[in-house]
């Protein structure tokens, strides 16, 4: 199983570091990062990094020809199915502007906010 390099996570940190501190998990096959407990940000095994998005954000994802995290499981009935989740790809050449990047990110962590009301977070001890 292939994961996203360490040289990019620190790089994407490194950009991030304005909007605060983030920590990261291994999570489907992909790296996560959280701010406050939220998931904000995965990079896929291929170094592909997308960002949380909601009804009011997705839009504008979607117009800059982003497209979502999509993976492939099982279903009870044993066919296959694509399942879609609410992260959507980085817009090309975004990485390397870290003005443009942390709009973007802080669009996604407003959105995780907002998927994160009302539900309790669960805080893994280091």
């Amino acid at each position: 199983m292939v994961k996203a390099s360490d040289e990019l996570i620190h790089f994407i940190l490194d950009q991030l570091a304005p909007l605060g501190r983030f920590t990261t998990r291994r999570m489907f096959n992909s790296t996560a990062l959280f701010q406050d407990g939220l998931m904000v940000l995965l990079i896929d095994h291929a170094g592909v990094v997308f960002l949380k998005t909601d009804a009011l954000n997705r839009d504008r994802f979607i117009a800059a020809g982003c497209s979502p995290f999509t993976y492939t499981r099982r279903s009870a009935n044993g066919a296959l199915k694509t399942v879609a989740l609410s992260f959507y790809t980085l817009p090309d050449g975004l990485l390397e502007e870290q003005e443009a990047l942390t709009k973007w990110v802080r669009s996604a962590i407003d959105a995780a906010k907002r998927a994160g009301k009302g539900k309790k977070r669960i805080r893994r001890a280091n």
